[in-house]
């Protein structure tokens, strides 16, 4: 208890860096509430969501925030039912005594972060209901638990010194008892009858057993350790060995049997596991999807609402991407299907792989960089910078850590042929203008670290989404005509979304109708439209955020432009849009409409 209120002190004094580093210990509900007693507004924001995260190691390691808690990179996240129970009761703790300020005597700014915080918050504790109906393993990397153990030890875990080394191994023996409270989640939702759809499991196991069965010698978190710890400078190769052979036996002793028990866990599930993929069909289903809807949109808009939208929206892309198909002369472009039109373009667009992929991605945001600079469209780039790593299966962004010990990281897909025609918009997606820009310019405002660290979907992927049509608008495709039909066909995937999203978990669809409706109106192959079935599948709601975020940035826009005419101002705009770093979708209109009447003569 003694070193806990050390760190306690640590995060309520912001004293960063103060204490020597400890091992991580969770602050329980009894240290928050002790922490919180008394504290002033900005105090309370700050300290409260510190706390909450320094229940979860991994989740500040990937913040880089170990020094300033004073502790190691030596934890992993604890997933048992009874650690999980208390930090719900610390959420419901936070929330209440967040409800205890009187709003109505902060000043203006602090109305901003309490009403961000409250929306987080109040979010938080709803989505407490529905823990039950979060798939703990399955296909996708990071927001599988075994997975993102994996992305934490081989692509988070800092390597800058020897208590690195020792904290990696520390970690490693570690994942048994963090693997047998996985499995235990598995059975608690198993006797609540909920399972991961049959597909989602299938596609799991593959993973699992090639980590289970590879040798310690040669297993992939060994080889990580390895290559990292030997960069380190003033590692002995003496010291070294003595880690490797610490690491290789945890491995063969700890890791492989965690790997084992949790693959003999997803066999007997498989042979339970529903071919039904709606969380409709589990009791209380439909209340979790509307929570999901809600929590990743940041809107009241209910499933039938989306999938309207979801129609139209799919309705107006095709017809522009008919257009532009036509524009660069294809035969019969007015009435061909997207499977024909897409083909086309693939073949015109021709295709890298490996390092090219690599290259290409580099060029790329050097390219995004200069045309945001040279329009004015962006006041000011991130300090921070991004770079491009080719991983088999990528398309994806790290933010940069906080400390500023690890760049923004956009993970390129080298696996394969990359389409030419469709690197661009992944590319400015990813990074610039969009989620780069977004969140590492939100890490350097003057901020609480609750408006820096969370990342609310709806804004943020609709920011992404909007800075891929930005980029077209800013003349990105100007010589580039096959790379705006890749533009067009990923904004037509964020429509197709939105209908096969609530498709499948409001209105019930198979397995095999939501991969026919993809197929059919993006012009995927049956692979892929399997893969984004799968997805939407296991993370309900979250692929509706695009969309939905895309349109809400724009009508606001359109607001902005019609209301200030001559004297509206893009970059400025833009500044208003990203300035208060990490917002709720629904806070954006009320927002950009303050700055509007401030700017009215």
């Amino acid at each position: 208890m003694r070193r806990m209120a050390q760190v306690v002190g640590v995060v309520v004094l912001f004293a960063v860096g103060a204490l020597a580093a400890e091992p991580w210990t969770a602050p329980t509900l009894p240290d928050v509430e002790a922490a919180l007693d008394g504290l002033g507004f900005d105090e309370f924001v700050e300290v409260s969501y510190r706390l909450h995260l320094l229940r979860f190691p991994q989740s500040v390691t990937a913040a880089g925030m170990a020094a300033d808690y004073g502790i190691r990179n030596d934890g992993l996240n604890d997933y048992s039912r009874a650690y999980e129970q208390e930090t719900f009761a610390i959420e419901s703790s936070i929330l209440a005594r967040l409800g205890a300020f009187d709003r109505e005597i902060l000043t203006e700014g602090q109305r901003v972060t309490y009403d961000i915080a409250e929306w987080y918050w109040d979010d938080v504790v709803r989505g407490q209901a529905f823990v039950a109906y979060e798939y703990p393993v399955h296909f996708m990397y990071t927001s599988s638990l075994h997975g993102l153990l994996e992305f934490t030890l081989t692509e988070e875990h800092p390597f800058t010194s020897e208590a690195d080394v020792e904290d990696y191994v520390t970690r490693l023996e570690k994942v048994g008892d963090q693997f047998d409270q996985i499995i235990a989640q598995l059975e608690w939702r198993a006797d609540l009858g909920i399972i991961a759809p049959r597909a989602t499991l299938e596609w799991a196991i593959g993973d699992i057993r090639s980590m289970m069965v590879a040798s310690a010698a040669d297993h992939p978190l060994l080889r990580h350790l390895t290559e990292r710890a030997a960069s380190i400078p003033g590692t002995l190769d003496d010291t070294l060995d003595t880690y490797v052979t610490c690491a290789a036996a945890a491995i063969e002793d700890v890791v492989k049997p965690a790997y084992r028990r949790l693959y003999d866990e997803v066999i007997a599930l498989l042979a339970v596991a529903p071919d039904a993929i709606s969380l409709g069909q589990f009791e209380g289903g439909q209340d979790a999807y509307a929570y999901y809807l809600r929590h990743h949109t940041q809107t009241e808009l209910s499933p039938t609402e989306i999938h309207a939208l979801g129609l139209q929206e799919v309705e107006r892309v095709q017809a522009e991407i008919r257009s532009a198909a036509a524009g660069v002369g294809m035969p019969g472009a007015e009435t061909a299907s997207m499977t024909e039109i897409f083909a086309h373009a693939a073949w015109k667009g021709g295709a890298v792989s490996g390092d090219e992929a690599v290259d290409e991605a580099v060029r790329l945001i050097e390219k995004a960089e200069r045309i945001v600079t040279e329009t004015g469209a962006l006041s000011r780039l991130p300090a921070a910078g991004v770079i491009a790593i080719g991983v088999a299966n990528g398309g994806y962004y790290c933010a940069p850590a906080l400390d500023g010990s690890r760049p923004g990281a956009y993970y390129v897909t080298t696996g394969g042929k990359g389409l030419l025609y469709r690197m661009p918009s992944v590319a400015y997606h990813e990074t610039v203008p969009g989620h780069h820009v977004q969140l590492a310019l939100a890490q350097e405002f003057d901020l609480p670290l609750l408006r820096q660290d969370v990342v609310f979907t709806g804004f943020s992927e609709g920011w992404a989404l909007y800075a891929e049509r930005l980029m077209s608008e800013l003349g990105a495709y100007d010589d580039d005509p096959y790379g705006d039909l890749g533009r067009l066909q990923y904004e037509l995937l964020r429509a197709v979304r939105l209908v096969t999203d609530t498709g499948i978990h409001n209105l019930g669809w198979s397995f095999g109708e939501a991969v026919a409706y993809i197929m059919q109106n993006t012009g995927d192959d049956e692979g892929t439209a399997q893969y984004r079935a799968l997805r939407y599948t296991l993370m309900p709601g979250q692929a509706t955020a695009y969309m939905v975020g895309l349109l809400e940035l724009l009508e606001v826009r359109d607001r902005a432009r019609d209301a200030l005419g001559d004297a509206f101002d893009l970059a400025t705009f833009h500044d208003v849009l990203l300035g208060s770093g990490n917002v709720p979708l629904n806070y954006v209109e009320g927002m950009v409409d303050e700055w509007i009447e401030g700017a009215l003569p």
